[in-house]
Protein backbone atom coordinates (compact mmCIF):
# COMPACT_ATOMS: atom_id res chain seq x y z
CA UNK A 1 0.00 0.00 0.00
CA UNK A 2 1.33 3.34 -0.87
CA UNK A 3 1.90 5.91 1.86
CA UNK A 4 0.32 9.36 2.31
CA UNK A 5 2.43 12.51 2.88
CA UNK A 6 -0.08 15.66 3.57
CA UNK A 7 1.50 18.97 3.60
CA UNK A 8 -0.76 21.73 4.73
CA UNK A 9 1.07 25.38 5.14
CA UNK A 10 0.05 27.52 8.13
CA UNK A 11 -0.05 31.07 8.98
CA UNK A 12 -2.46 32.28 11.62
CA UNK A 13 -4.57 30.11 11.47
CA UNK A 14 -6.10 29.37 15.02
CA UNK A 15 -9.22 30.03 14.48
CA UNK A 16 -9.50 26.76 11.79
CA UNK A 17 -7.10 24.68 13.24
CA UNK A 18 -9.54 22.53 16.03
CA UNK A 19 -12.14 21.48 12.75
CA UNK A 20 -9.28 21.18 10.42
CA UNK A 21 -7.47 18.53 12.72
CA UNK A 22 -10.93 17.05 14.21
CA UNK A 23 -11.68 16.12 10.37
CA UNK A 24 -8.62 14.79 9.66
CA UNK A 25 -8.65 12.30 12.70
CA UNK A 26 -12.14 11.15 11.14
CA UNK A 27 -9.87 10.16 8.29
CA UNK A 28 -8.22 7.05 8.13
CA UNK A 29 -4.45 6.65 8.20
CA UNK A 30 -2.35 3.61 7.88
CA UNK A 31 1.23 3.16 8.87
CA UNK A 32 3.60 5.43 7.34
CA UNK A 33 1.20 8.09 6.71
CA UNK A 34 2.09 11.32 7.66
CA UNK A 35 0.35 14.97 8.21
CA UNK A 36 3.48 18.00 8.01
CA UNK A 37 2.33 21.18 9.07
CA UNK A 38 4.70 23.52 7.66
CA UNK A 39 4.17 26.94 9.80
CA UNK A 40 5.11 30.15 8.04
CA UNK A 41 6.16 32.71 10.67
CA UNK A 42 2.74 32.33 12.55
CA UNK A 43 2.22 35.01 15.48
CA UNK A 44 -0.86 33.63 16.80
CA UNK A 45 -1.36 30.52 18.86
CA UNK A 46 -1.27 28.15 15.77
CA UNK A 47 2.08 26.37 16.56
CA UNK A 48 0.47 25.47 19.98
CA UNK A 49 -2.14 23.84 18.39
CA UNK A 50 -0.15 22.32 16.13
CA UNK A 51 2.07 21.65 18.77
CA UNK A 52 -0.75 19.51 20.59
CA UNK A 53 -1.37 17.58 17.84
CA UNK A 54 1.76 16.46 17.16
CA UNK A 55 2.56 15.54 21.01
CA UNK A 56 -1.14 13.28 20.80
CA UNK A 57 -0.12 11.60 17.49
CA UNK A 58 3.54 11.89 17.48
CA UNK A 59 3.58 8.85 14.76
CA UNK A 60 1.67 11.07 12.24
CA UNK A 61 1.68 14.87 12.76
CA UNK A 62 5.12 16.93 12.12
CA UNK A 63 5.57 20.35 12.91
CA UNK A 64 8.16 21.76 10.51
CA UNK A 65 8.90 25.84 11.00
CA UNK A 66 10.03 27.53 7.82
CA UNK A 67 10.52 31.57 8.02
CA UNK A 68 12.78 31.86 5.27
CA UNK A 69 10.20 32.98 2.54
CA UNK A 70 6.56 34.61 3.50
CA UNK A 71 3.95 32.71 0.90
CA UNK A 72 1.81 29.11 0.89
CA UNK A 73 4.05 28.01 -2.11
CA UNK A 74 7.26 28.32 -0.08
CA UNK A 75 6.36 26.65 2.64
CA UNK A 76 4.70 23.98 0.76
CA UNK A 77 7.82 23.23 -1.56
CA UNK A 78 9.85 22.99 2.22
CA UNK A 79 7.14 20.56 3.36
CA UNK A 80 7.50 18.33 0.31
CA UNK A 81 11.31 18.38 0.93
CA UNK A 82 10.81 16.30 4.23
CA UNK A 83 7.64 14.05 2.59
CA UNK A 84 8.12 10.31 3.23
CA UNK A 85 5.18 9.07 1.29
CA UNK A 86 4.70 8.09 -2.02
CA UNK A 87 1.89 10.06 -2.68
CA UNK A 88 1.62 13.63 -2.01
CA UNK A 89 -1.58 15.74 -0.72
CA UNK A 90 -2.14 19.06 -0.37
CA UNK A 91 -4.82 21.46 1.36
CA UNK A 92 -5.02 24.28 3.38
CA UNK A 93 -5.26 24.65 6.77
CA UNK A 94 -8.70 26.41 7.00
CA UNK A 95 -10.50 23.38 5.22
CA UNK A 96 -12.74 20.55 6.41
CA UNK A 97 -12.43 17.27 4.61
CA UNK A 98 -14.73 14.74 5.00
CA UNK A 99 -14.60 11.16 6.80
CA UNK A 100 -13.71 9.52 3.59
CA UNK A 101 -11.18 11.56 1.78
CA UNK A 102 -7.94 10.10 2.23
CA UNK A 103 -9.70 6.79 1.30
CA UNK A 104 -10.89 8.15 -2.29
CA UNK A 105 -7.52 9.33 -2.82
CA UNK A 106 -5.82 6.36 -2.13
CA UNK A 107 -8.33 4.54 -4.05
CA UNK A 108 -7.89 6.36 -7.02
CA UNK A 109 -3.99 7.93 -7.18
CA UNK A 110 -2.05 6.34 -10.22
CA UNK A 111 1.02 7.51 -11.85
CA UNK A 112 0.64 9.85 -14.72
CA UNK A 113 -2.82 11.60 -12.82
CA UNK A 114 -2.69 14.86 -10.89
CA UNK A 115 -6.18 14.63 -8.75
CA UNK A 116 -8.12 17.56 -8.20
CA UNK A 117 -10.28 16.77 -5.41
CA UNK A 118 -14.04 18.63 -4.89
CA UNK A 119 -13.77 21.84 -3.36
CA UNK A 120 -17.24 23.10 -1.62
CA UNK A 121 -17.59 26.19 -0.04
CA UNK A 122 -19.91 26.65 2.22
CA UNK A 123 -22.23 29.76 2.08
CA UNK A 124 -23.54 30.36 5.99
CA UNK A 125 -24.98 34.03 5.90
CA UNK A 126 -26.43 34.13 1.98
CA UNK A 127 -24.48 37.04 1.54
CA UNK A 128 -23.14 39.35 -1.39
CA UNK A 129 -19.70 38.67 -0.70
CA UNK A 130 -20.18 34.87 0.47
CA UNK A 131 -21.84 34.35 -3.47
CA UNK A 132 -19.28 35.49 -5.16
CA UNK A 133 -16.50 33.64 -3.56
CA UNK A 134 -18.65 30.54 -3.90
CA UNK A 135 -18.71 32.12 -8.19
CA UNK A 136 -15.35 33.44 -8.72
CA UNK A 137 -12.99 30.96 -6.44
CA UNK A 138 -11.88 27.62 -6.37
CA UNK A 139 -14.37 25.84 -8.85
CA UNK A 140 -12.43 22.69 -8.39
CA UNK A 141 -14.55 20.65 -11.37
CA UNK A 142 -14.40 23.81 -13.65
CA UNK A 143 -10.66 23.89 -13.11
CA UNK A 144 -9.68 20.27 -13.72
CA UNK A 145 -11.40 20.22 -17.18
CA UNK A 146 -8.96 23.36 -18.04
CA UNK A 147 -5.95 21.48 -16.53
CA UNK A 148 -5.88 23.13 -13.62
CA UNK A 149 -5.92 22.06 -9.78
CA UNK A 150 -6.25 23.80 -6.61
CA UNK A 151 -3.34 23.63 -4.14
CA UNK A 152 -7.00 23.15 -1.13
CA UNK A 153 -7.35 19.53 -2.91
CA UNK A 154 -4.91 17.96 -4.39
CA UNK A 155 -2.94 15.14 -4.87
CA UNK A 156 -0.27 13.65 -6.89
CA UNK A 157 2.85 10.66 -6.75
CA UNK A 158 5.47 11.91 -5.84
CA UNK A 159 7.75 11.12 -8.76
CA UNK A 160 5.30 12.99 -10.89
CA UNK A 161 5.69 15.94 -8.61
CA UNK A 162 9.57 15.78 -8.84
CA UNK A 163 9.12 15.77 -12.85
CA UNK A 164 7.06 18.91 -12.65
CA UNK A 165 9.25 20.50 -10.15
CA UNK A 166 8.28 22.63 -7.58
CA UNK A 167 6.07 25.55 -6.91
CA UNK A 168 6.95 28.73 -8.24
CA UNK A 169 7.46 30.74 -5.05
CA UNK A 170 5.12 32.96 -5.78
CA UNK A 171 2.28 34.81 -3.03
CA UNK A 172 -0.85 33.49 -4.76
CA UNK A 173 -1.36 31.64 -7.90
CA UNK A 174 1.37 28.93 -7.72
CA UNK A 175 -1.15 25.66 -8.30
CA UNK A 176 -2.39 27.03 -11.47
CA UNK A 177 1.58 28.04 -13.05
CA UNK A 178 1.88 24.50 -11.71
CA UNK A 179 -0.64 23.24 -13.59
CA UNK A 180 0.33 24.82 -16.36
CA UNK A 181 3.68 23.05 -16.33
CA UNK A 182 2.16 19.44 -15.29
CA UNK A 183 0.50 19.58 -18.35
CA UNK A 184 3.40 20.13 -20.75
CA UNK A 185 4.65 17.05 -19.16
CA UNK A 186 2.08 14.83 -20.06
CA UNK A 187 0.59 14.58 -16.68
CA UNK A 188 -3.27 14.40 -17.05
CA UNK A 189 -5.48 16.23 -14.15
CA UNK A 190 -8.40 14.55 -13.26
CA UNK A 191 -11.50 15.62 -10.98
CA UNK A 192 -12.65 13.20 -8.37
CA UNK A 193 -15.67 14.07 -6.57
CA UNK A 194 -15.29 11.71 -4.02
CA UNK A 195 -12.38 13.34 -2.44
CA UNK A 196 -14.19 16.25 -1.04
CA UNK A 197 -13.30 19.27 1.30
CA UNK A 198 -15.37 21.88 2.64
CA UNK A 199 -13.83 25.59 2.47
CA UNK A 200 -15.33 28.45 4.34
CA UNK A 201 -16.55 31.29 2.07
CA UNK A 202 -15.32 34.61 2.57
CA UNK A 203 -18.79 36.49 4.29
CA UNK A 204 -16.96 40.48 3.91
CA UNK A 205 -16.21 43.06 1.44
CA UNK A 206 -12.48 43.48 2.98
CA UNK A 207 -12.29 39.29 2.97
CA UNK A 208 -12.67 39.60 -0.83
CA UNK A 209 -10.76 42.44 -1.38
CA UNK A 210 -7.79 40.88 0.49
CA UNK A 211 -7.77 37.84 -1.48
CA UNK A 212 -7.94 39.56 -4.50
CA UNK A 213 -4.93 41.72 -3.56
CA UNK A 214 -3.04 38.72 -2.81
CA UNK A 215 -4.32 36.96 -5.89
CA UNK A 216 -2.82 40.48 -7.60
CA UNK A 217 0.26 40.24 -5.82
CA UNK A 218 1.04 36.92 -7.19
CA UNK A 219 0.61 37.46 -10.44
CA UNK A 220 3.47 40.54 -10.18
CA UNK A 221 5.53 37.91 -8.71
CA UNK A 222 4.82 35.84 -12.12
CA UNK A 223 5.67 38.58 -13.98
CA UNK A 224 9.19 39.59 -12.14
CA UNK A 225 10.01 35.79 -12.20
CA UNK A 226 10.22 35.67 -15.81
CA UNK A 227 11.43 38.96 -15.95
CA UNK A 228 8.46 40.61 -18.52
CA UNK A 229 7.96 44.35 -18.54
CA UNK A 230 6.14 46.06 -16.22
CA UNK A 231 4.23 47.94 -18.67
CA UNK A 232 2.90 44.77 -19.91
CA UNK A 233 1.54 43.96 -16.72
CA UNK A 234 0.08 47.13 -16.09
CA UNK A 235 -1.48 47.49 -19.39
CA UNK A 236 -3.20 44.03 -18.37
CA UNK A 237 -4.92 45.02 -15.35
CA UNK A 238 -5.99 48.42 -17.06
CA UNK A 239 -7.83 46.01 -19.41
CA UNK A 240 -9.24 44.18 -16.79
CA UNK A 241 -11.06 47.59 -14.81
CA UNK A 242 -12.98 48.30 -18.39
CA UNK A 243 -13.26 45.04 -19.10
CA UNK A 244 -17.75 44.99 -18.41
CA UNK A 245 -18.57 41.66 -19.62
CA UNK A 246 -17.29 40.20 -16.54
CA UNK A 247 -19.26 42.57 -14.56
CA UNK A 248 -22.14 41.46 -16.58
CA UNK A 249 -21.56 37.86 -15.65
CA UNK A 250 -21.02 38.10 -12.26
CA UNK A 251 -24.34 40.72 -11.89
CA UNK A 252 -25.93 37.69 -13.93
CA UNK A 253 -24.90 34.92 -11.70
CA UNK A 254 -25.45 36.72 -8.39
CA UNK A 255 -28.78 37.41 -9.57
CA UNK A 256 -29.31 34.11 -10.17
CA UNK A 257 -28.58 33.29 -6.55
CA UNK A 258 -31.49 35.15 -5.38
CA UNK A 259 -29.81 38.81 -4.55
CA UNK A 260 -31.58 42.06 -4.92
CA UNK A 261 -30.92 44.76 -7.93
CA UNK A 262 -29.82 47.33 -4.74
CA UNK A 263 -27.10 44.28 -3.76
CA UNK A 264 -25.97 43.57 -7.11
CA UNK A 265 -25.77 47.61 -7.92
CA UNK A 266 -23.64 47.70 -4.90
CA UNK A 267 -21.27 45.07 -6.33
CA UNK A 268 -20.70 46.41 -9.30
CA UNK A 269 -19.15 49.83 -7.52
CA UNK A 270 -17.43 47.86 -5.24
CA UNK A 271 -16.04 45.58 -7.91
CA UNK A 272 -14.70 48.58 -10.00
CA UNK A 273 -12.84 49.39 -6.54
CA UNK A 274 -10.91 45.67 -6.19
CA UNK A 275 -9.83 46.24 -10.04
CA UNK A 276 -7.90 49.08 -9.27
CA UNK A 277 -6.61 47.25 -6.26
CA UNK A 278 -5.66 44.73 -8.03
CA UNK A 279 -3.03 46.81 -10.52
CA UNK A 280 -2.01 48.82 -7.45
CA UNK A 281 -1.21 45.42 -5.79
CA UNK A 282 0.38 43.61 -9.02
CA UNK A 283 2.96 46.46 -9.35
CA UNK A 284 3.65 45.68 -5.79
CA UNK A 285 4.40 42.05 -6.18
CA UNK A 286 6.17 43.25 -9.40
CA UNK A 287 8.77 45.02 -7.04
CA UNK A 288 8.63 42.29 -4.57
CA UNK A 289 7.20 44.96 -1.52
CA UNK A 290 7.50 43.67 2.15
CA UNK A 291 4.19 41.40 1.49
CA UNK A 292 3.51 40.75 5.53
CA UNK A 293 3.48 44.22 6.00
CA UNK A 294 0.70 45.03 3.74
CA UNK A 295 -1.38 43.22 6.31
CA UNK A 296 -3.13 40.38 3.39
CA UNK A 297 -1.70 37.44 4.77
Amino acid sequence: MKNISIIIPIFNSEEYLETLFEALQNNRFYEGDEVLLVDNGSTDKSILYCEKMVNQYPGIYKLLKYTEKPGSYSARNYGVSFAKGDILVFTDSDTKPVENWLDAIRDNSKEGVVLAGRIILDIVNNGLWEHFDNIAHLNSEKNAKSSCVATANMAVHKTDFFKVGLFEERFSGGDYEWSVRASGKGLKIQFLNQAIVHHPTRKSFNQILKKEQRIAYGAGNHYKNLNKPLAELVIVHLLKIFKIDTNIRYSRKLHNSGLTGKTILEFNIKFMYIRFQQLLFAVKGYNMENVRKMGIK
